[in-house]
């Protein structure tokens, strides 16, 4: 007689083994609602997934640094509109000065007036920023003509950026083609009012010209931020599809590894029982 180990039993718990471990990763998959746990459940769509990830995050961070820029030039072109209105009362007492029925007390008085208009603009350069950063107001700048640049990350990848342009509109670099300045207005002589008045003019065009650039970049901004959220939900899709689990395909893989592994269950304990069966037999003979 010759002593063997029970190979119909081994194998059959080796395949116990395997559906085993099908069956708790299905249910882990399930559970979780990731079909990608870790790196050794599929090491090449990890790599695609991780690095969609990084994208979307990257995506929605221009997001932000977007709706911040918009909020900036918001502000900045709310300070404009006041400025305009500044520069149209402005306007309004240089032509009221010019008025041959004045008064040289009439006059002074206009010109109180002005230097009241003259501090307001230069109040509204000086106090209006955006989480410390002027736009109408920057120090740095010499002239209106170069103005510096704040510079906007406006999307995920290498370049992609845009230049805000920051002014100064103090009365003093508000000035016409021949160079005199908003802030050396003086009402109270006659023959300086229609200098003042070119003077006024070309601060409006020049307010006016800042603002026209704002507004653009404002547009740009709104179409970027449109173009950032359409983009992340195509990756946010693609991602979906690559790492989260399919609870139809899952529930039936649970199944099917349920039902072989009670069958495995029951196929080891009868294959157990053959060793038995044949010392019954071998009992009978003797």
């Amino acid at each position: 007689m010759r002593l063997s180990h029970n190979m119909n039993s081994l194998r059959l718990n080796l395949g116990y083994q395997k559906t085993l471990k099908d069956n708790v990763s299905a249910i882990g998959r399930i559970s979780s609602g990731v079909k990608i746990n870790s790196a050794k459940d599929n090491p090449n769509k990890i790599a695609q997934s991780e690095s969609m990830r990084i994208q979307i995050r990257s995506l929605q961070s221009a997001q932000k640094n977007l709706q911040d820029g918009q909020s900036m030039l918001q502000t900045a072109d709310g300070a404009l509109q006041e400025a305009n209105n500044v520069l149209a009362r402005m306007k309004e007492l240089a032509i009221s000065a010019g008025d041959g029925s004045k008064t040289e007390a009439d006059r002074s008085a206009i010109q109180a007036e002005m230097t009241t208009m003259k501090d307001t603009l230069n109040s509204l350069a000086k106090d209006t920023e955006f989480n410390g950063v002027k736009l109408i107001g920057d120090e740095n700048v010499s002239s209106n003509e170069y103005p510096s640049y704040k510079d906007t990350v406006v999307g995920a990848m290498v370049g992609e950026k845009v230049r805000i342009p920051a002014y100064n509109i103090s009365a003093s670099f508000l000035h016409n083609d021949e160079g005199n300045a908003l802030s050396d207005i003086d009402l109270t002589d006659p023959d300086k009012v229609d200098q003042a008045i070119g003077v006024i003019d070309a601060s409006i065009t020049s307010i006016t010209s800042i603002r026209s650039k704002y507004g653009a970049i404002s547009n740009r901004f709104e179409s970027s931020a449109e173009s950032l959220e359409q983009n992340t939900l195509i990756v946010e899709k693609a991602d979906s599809s690559l790492r989260d689990t399919d609870i139809a395909v899952e529930m039936a893989e649970f199944a099917r590894t349920q039902i072989l592994t009670q069958t495995s269950i029951a196929l080891i304990a009868q294959s157990n029982n053959f060793p038995q069966d044949a010392l019954k037999v071998l009992e009978r003979i003797r």
